[in-house]
């Protein structure tokens, strides 16, 4: 004769499913408004570097052609130029800032030592020749949100301050 035992049935009650599904809904409402930074400061930080990399281009294009090359920033709009003649200025490349992010209105003209034009023009504050931060609309920044501001140094030196609020 056989002894025939009898497993309990596996997986979950609707009471244990339920439960686990309100404890998913309270973490997920508690985590929304740090997921919103996390976005924001993302969207930010990818402007910012965009513009840093087209600062970076403009200047090595300068370097490289030997001649004047101008950033411009506009709204969500970056243009690199030659810049050699003001009147008939070339077209090098042109960048949209992506996900709504803003840059500052700024002209930088880079010389072919790949030095900014107005450095000479008198000391700048802190050796800095050019300034242009960014935003998003509908954000303040704050410590919570890092607006990140792109600095051309008078010698060239061209970084991205994580957030032009904290001593950039």
């Amino acid at each position: 004769m056989r002894h025939v035992t009898h497993r309990a049935p596996r997986g979950l009650t609707l009471i244990e499913l339920l439960v686990a599904i309100t404890i998913a809904a309270f973490l997920l409402v508690a985590a929304a408004p740090h997921f919103s930074d996390y976005v924001n400061n993302s969207r930010l930080r990818e402007g910012g570097t965009t513009l840093q990399t087209e600062a970076l281009f403009a200047q090595s294009e300068a370097i490289k052609r030997n001649r004047i090359v101008r950033l411009t920033t506009n709204g969500s709009t970056i243009q690199v130029l030659e810049a050699q003649d003001v009147a008939a200025m070339t077209l090098l490349r042109e960048r949209t800032l992506a996900g709504g992010v803003t840059a500052a209105a700024a002209t930088v003209d880079f010389t072919p030592r790949g030095y900014p034009v107005n450095r000479a023009v008198a000391p700048p504050v802190d050796f800095v020749a050019a300034a242009v931060d960014l935003a998003l609309p509908g954000v303040t920044c704050s410590a919570e949100q890092r607006c990140p501001g792109l600095r051309i140094d008078a010698g060239g030196g061209i970084r991205l301050c994580g957030n032009k609020l904290s001593g950039c």
